[in-house]
């Protein structure tokens, strides 16, 4: 057995690639929903011990050693998961859970937490958002990577959003999802139309849209930080970043979701999840190198340069596991409000329909503000 195959042994990764249509999936997950609002439920009951006190690590731990869930995430394995690996970590250590992680394109994953075959999901807030308006009874418990990783770079000689116009630019997939919202944005704070203004090319995600930059298929792209690493490793000096999302389009990015079903029988499952987010978070500011090993034992081909570039713009600049917890209501607001412009979504939902902040403010209690 190969060390990679180890590592997928021991850490139970699936990766599983499905091409379903989201609507049917949906359809087929909650059933009709009259009102096509796709409002949520009242906010689950907080989780409290008989003295009226949210649980601590023991008594969560007395209550759910030895139990089993599934948690799935939609992105592909890459640096911005390593948060997520060390949760999976400490759910298991303080906590007694079974962890498995599952690797799902989004539309299953929706499918998979809406029929309960994946208890809880790394999902982005603009794509459980459009579940949620499609009928799906879903709610954000916890939040993990927080910042928009996504970036619009070019070959050099471009230097500027402007030199692209009538170049061919990609994006991946659609301009509703965070990659394409941020093109859009970086192009209209150039004063440019991406759809008008450039040859657009929609591909099937970020790394087709970097294999096409270094084969020169197009001049510009949107990237990822940690795509664009590789990038200036393997050709220093040939790329220029014109853009970055998180300054041009701050959106919440990955949040940690449950079936609103499920949720009303695990509220303590949920609370583990919330401090078990928040000791990684402080865990990735207290041990760089820590981070970076587990970086590389779970990301195949991860140099050790490229896991301490990472860590440089993921943890140091961006500061993408916030130490008292990634949801954020500001964020979470400007994400669905620029979703609704953008036409993502059909109707204006507000945060507290998609996010229940409880278990993380009980978590920041217990393990106390820093």
């Amino acid at each position: 057995m190969t060390a990679g195959r180890k590592r997928a042994a021991r850490t139970r990764l699936t990766l599983t690639v499905a091409a379903i249509g989201a609507a049917a999936l949906l359809a087929a997950g909650c059933g009709e929903d009259s009102s096509g609002s796709g409002s949520a439920a009242a906010a689950p009951p907080v989780v409290t011990t008989a003295d009226g006190r949210a649980p601590t690590v023991e008594q969560l731990r007395s209550r759910l050693e030895g139990r089993s869930i599934t948690i799935g995430s939609a992105a592909f394995p890459n640096p911005s998961l390593v948060g997520l690996y060390k949760v999976a970590e400490i759910l298991r250590a303080d906590f007694g859970l079974d962890v498995e992680l599952r690797l799902l394109d989004s539309a299953p994953l929706t499918a998979a937490l809406l029929s309960g075959d994946v208890q809880l999901g790394h999902v982005s807030l603009a794509g459980l958002a459009s579940a949620v308006e499609a009928g799906g009874k879903l709610r954000a418990i916890a939040g993990d990577d927080q910042k928009n990783i996504f970036l619009v770079t070019a070959r050099a000689p471009i230097r500027s959003i402007e030199e692209l116009k009538g170049k061919k630019f990609a994006i991946s997939q659609s301009l509703t999802s965070i990659v394409g919202q941020t093109a859009a944005k970086c192009f209209r704070d150039a004063g440019l139309d991406v759809q008008k203004d450039t040859q657009l090319l929609q591909l099937d995600n970020v790394g087709s849209i970097v294999e096409g930059l270094e084969s020169g298929t197009f001049d510009g792209g949107v990237s990822a930080t940690f795509r664009q690493i590789e990038l200036d490793e393997r050709s220093p000096g040939e790329w220029n970043v014109l853009c970055n999302g998180w300054e041009a389009d701050p959106q919440l990015n990955d949040v940690v979701a449950a079936n609103e079903q499920w949720l009303a029988d695990n509220g303590d499952v949920a609370q583990a999840v919330a401090i078990a987010e928040l000791q990684a978070a402080r865990w990735t500011k207290q041990d760089p190198a820590g981070w970076q090993a587990l970086a590389i034992e779970q990301l195949d081909g991860l140099t050790p340069a490229q896991a301490r570039a990472n860590y440089g713009v993921l943890v140091e600049q961006l500061d993408d596991w916030p130490v008292n917890g990634s949801l954020d209501r500001e964020l979470c607001d400007y994400t669905l409000r620029t979703s609704k412009e953008v036409g993502a979504l059909r109707d204006e939902l507000a945060c507290d329909d998609l996010v229940t902040f409880q278990y993380q403010d009980a978590a920041v209690a217990l393990l106390g503000k820093r």
